[in-house]
């Protein structure tokens, strides 16, 4: 057989409505040659069967092993020169595929391609209908959801994948972002794809959502103002690397300068000036990254 061009990599944790309209999707919608890889988290039996049934290959696990983990196993079992890393609480509008695979190949450093999607707590890339734009989202910004990262396999093995060390859920990908960033790579945002998604249709089942997001926000805070490096790139000269993994470490000091403030003031809503204090320091964030 031969490897086909694009791996639609999907995960899924029971819902299985929302899986199997994925599916429909997929199979209704992708326009290129493809295989649907679908990694089950320890679904019931019925939504498990239906992915082993579905899906072009699938990997059953017996509990929830986490998204990272997750794709990270997608990974290992595709073949595509190209991967989308999917939410199944979305669905793929016509045309998808060969319009973000030629926005990819059309930018050379792009790592990551993006659609717009039409629910995030990250607005940036939230859309109602289609726009008409190709952009390159600002390096170390506010990353794009996870919602769909259309990646090539190379790049994303040559960064080690996910990072498995954010539990369950959330940071991962404001961490893969980042290793993209400090590489010299890019994040192009595509709104002409504009996928529809739900939200939060995986994270509301997890009984403790909220203490795992601080610990995984934390994890990332950690790793990202300290002195360890992540994987370079042979196509990132050493100097730059350097100086973008020195704006990384600015990045997560003030970051955490931010969520520290924003912390307090949500312990202290009654204080008067408590949230506008921590709306001065993140205007003060977004105001250094525009200088560095």
């Amino acid at each position: 057989m031969t490897e086909p061009l694009l791996s639609v990599v999907v995960l899924a944790w029971d819902n299985l409505p929302l899986t199997r309209r994925f599916v429909e999707s997929v199979r209704a919608h992708t326009d290129v040659d493809y295989e649907l890889v679908i990694v089950d988290n320890g679904s019931a039996p019925e939504a498990a069967e239906f992915a082993r049934n579905a899906a072009d290959h699938a990997v059953l696990n017996d509990r929830n092993l986490g998204f990272a983990v997750g794709m990270n196993q997608g990974l290992a079992a595709a073949r595509g020169e190209w991967i989308a890393f999917c939410n199944n609480d979305t669905v793929l509008p016509v045309g998808w595929a060969a319009t973000l695979v030629a926005t990819g190949s059309a930018h050379p450093q792009a790592a990551i391609v993006v659609p717009a999607i039409t629910a995030a707590r990250n607005a940036d890339t939230v859309r109602s209908v289609p726009g008409a734009e190709v952009t390159v989202l600002p390096p170390f910004s506010a990353p794009p959801p996870a919602v769909l990262y259309l990646m090539r396999r190379s790049e994303i093995l040559a960064l080690g994948g996910w990072g498995e060390e954010f539990a369950v859920a959330s940071g991962e990908d404001v961490d893969l972002c980042f290793k993209v960033w400090v590489n010299d790579r890019d994040i192009v945002f595509d709104e002409r794809v504009l996928v529809d998604h739900v939200g939060h249709a995986t994270a509301e089942r997890l009984p403790d959502s909220e203490a795992l997001w601080a610990r995984n926000r934390q994890r990332f805070l950690d790793a990202w103002s300290g002195p360890g490096d992540p994987p370079r790139l042979a196509s990132c000269a050493p100097d730059r690397f350097a100086r973008n993994r020195e704006t990384a470490r600015a990045v997560a000091g003030w970051m955490e300068r931010y969520f520290s403030a924003r912390d307090r003031a949500r312990a202290r809503t009654a204080v008067p000036g408590a949230r506008s204090s921590s709306r001065r320091l993140l205007g003060r964030i977004r105001r250094s990254l525009r200088r560095t």
